[in-house]
């Protein structure tokens, strides 16, 4: 039992060692773990605060470009020729307005019952009562929006409607302009964030207006009120992260003024590959030192462990009688080799005393 207590303690080596070791590597581990939380902390919120500008800067592209035709059918509707509301005199307007902006599929009038009695492209009148945008001005609202899949060209388009204000602001009609969405869907496409980033921008009703990967899409139109980032982010204000086949997305969703919500997302291992390289040369680092640091303690250690090992054993040997030659380390200049000369002087008393009993045995 006694052997085995023994082969359990601690020698003066090892003990060295792990005090030294605790010595430098405790406050380094320390420091390299409030630098990790903080360089951790620092790049989530560059990467967070990435994707929330390139967000804003698009919905203020959308917001700008609708609020300037909102701007242009206003003028418009206050035109007297408009507020007459006499066809003969609101057709050659709609057709100067038509012509003058490349954007516009159309422009119309339309009366109360939701009847149109002015089109710049001349076809036959067709009821628009049952439209959204109409009702909307209808019910009092400064302006009216539907997008809606244009028959001219099977893309989405937008109609625009304000009201027409008669006599004392009344309501007199409606002005609708019908419009391409190019600009809108050439402004989301040319959102490129890294490899795998790309926004999609939806109306209010979820369903897609414009895409950044239009192969994506199955449908004009297409439903997206199931998709991931809507989901996730009902409960949050900043970027999400999300499953979807596997793959780990970031996302970030914003509405524009107009009701609508535009997405940014990338894959999470790209929009953090900045972050997971600060990590591993972090990891990287703390190792280099550890290991560099347990090798300057493991020398030290042995340099202080090795002398005071070999001392105890020259003690050993002249406190059974033995006579040691040489001790080593007695020209060293430090506590070790004070106990060195000490050592050697011990051994020497004993011998000139052990001599002098020789020479003059006790009786």
């Amino acid at each position: 039992m006694a052997a085995r207590r023994a082969k359990l303690r601690f020698t003066l080596f090892p003990k060295i060692l792990v005090t030294m070791l605790a010595v430098a590597l405790v406050p380094l581990g320390i420091h390299w773990y409030v630098n990790y939380a903080q360089s951790t902390q620092e790049h989530t919120q560059a990467i967070h605060q990435d994707i929330k500008q390139r967000s804003a800067a698009l919905v203020h592209v959308v917001d700008a470009w609708i609020d300037t035709n909102f701007r242009v059918m206003r003028q418009n509707a206050a035109v007297p020729e408009i507020v007459s509301m006499e066809p003969a005199r609101q057709l050659p307007i709609l057709i100067t307005i038509a012509n003058t902006y490349e954007w516009l599929i159309g422009a119309n009038v339309v009366n109360l019952d939701g009847m149109p009695i002015a089109r710049s492209d001349g076809l036959p009148p067709v009821a628009q009562a049952d439209r959204e945008w109409f009702k909307q001005v209808l019910s009092g609202k400064p302006f009216g929006k539907q997008v809606l899949v244009t028959r001219a060209t099977g893309k989405p388009g937008l109609a625009l409607a304000v009201p027409i204000q008669g006599p004392k602001k009344a309501l007199a009609g409606v002005l609708m302009m019908n419009m391409h969405l190019t600009d809108v869907s050439q402004a989301v496409a040319n959102v490129k964030i890294g490899k795998t980033g790309f926004t999609i921008l939806l109306d209010e009703t979820g369903h897609a207006i414009a895409h950044g990967r239009p192969e994506m899409l199955k449908d004009t139109l297409q439903d997206m009120r199931t998709h991931p980032a809507l989901q996730v982010s009902a409960t949050t204000q900043g970027p999400v992260v999300y499953e979807d086949q596997g793959k780990r997305i970031l996302a970030y969703t914003q509405k524009t003024q107009q009701g609508w919500t535009l997405i940014t997302q990338q894959h999470y291992d790209e929009a953090f590959l900045s972050l997971a390289i600060a990590r591993r040369n972090g990891f990287i680092l703390l190792i280099s030192t550890v290991v560099l640091f347990s090798g300057l303690a493991y020398i030290l250690s042995k340099r202080l462990a090795t002398p005071i090992r070999q001392l105890t054993a020259t003690a050993e040997k002249i406190s059974l009688g033995k006579w040691v030659e040489t001790v080593g380390d007695t020209e060293r200049g430090d506590e070790i080799g004070a106990l060195a000369r000490a050592i050697d002087r011990l051994g020497v008393s004993q011998q000139m005393a052990l001599t002098a009993l020789r020479n003059n045995p006790v009786a």
